[in-house]
């Protein structure tokens, strides 16, 4: 069977997303991603380090642009569960609004690599699109905690979004938590 007699399943096939050997190419894409990058993620070498011949990719993905979109959806659901444990005990309003900022960078800091991996893929349009759909998720989130502070929630959480996501690029650049930038991000949510 050649690569284009493969049965492919699409994004919105709930099977083809669920099938152990599509989790399985992911993971090997990650670990592939913390050594090398995007420069590493062939489908010859994503298939050879998940141990499945190359046309299983195919399989699960058309193209490697689908396997990234992949990763960024794996990334930003485990993160945004990881928002949501880390606030759902406190009440809407600002103060969660503020909590929300810093699970995001802490959630980011947590794969250093895969959120590397996802900036690097951005000129991808898929990826791209799917980043600004995340955004405008996270905004909107955002925006039912800051309805009581401010007269333009939803405008005031996409500047807020779009400020986090630049606080979380300069601690992927240093390495580390940046604590006075953090302190200056959770400054600009009003109340």
């Amino acid at each position: 069977m050649t690569a284009s007699q493969i049965p492919r399943r699409g994004p919105g096939s709930r099977a083809g997303q669920d099938h152990p050997t599509r989790h399985e190419l992911v993971d090997a894409a990650i670990a592939l991603a913390e050594h090398g990058g995007l420069t590493s993620l062939s489908v010859e070498e994503v298939t050879r380090a998940a141990g499945h011949a190359k046309g299983t990719f195919y399989v699960h993905f058309a193209d490697r642009a689908e396997l990234l979109v992949a990763i960024h959806r794996r990334f930003h659901d485990e993160l945004f569960q990881h928002i949501r444990a880390s606030t759902s005990a406190l009440p809407p309003g600002p103060q969660r609004a503020r909590a929300r900022l810093i699970a995001f960078l802490d959630g980011c800091r947590r794969q250093p690599a895969v959120r590397a991996l996802l900036l690097q893929a951005r000129a991808i349009p898929a990826v791209a699109a799917l980043a600004e759909q995340r955004n405008e998720q996270a905004a909107a989130e955002l925006s039912g905690d800051l309805v009581a502070a401010v007269s333009a929630p939803r405008q005031t959480a996409h500047l807020l979004v779009a400020a986090t996501v630049e606080v979380a690029l300069r601690e992927l650049a240093s390495g580390r938590r940046l604590p006075r930038l953090r302190a200056a991000l959770v400054d600009l949510v009003p109340g």
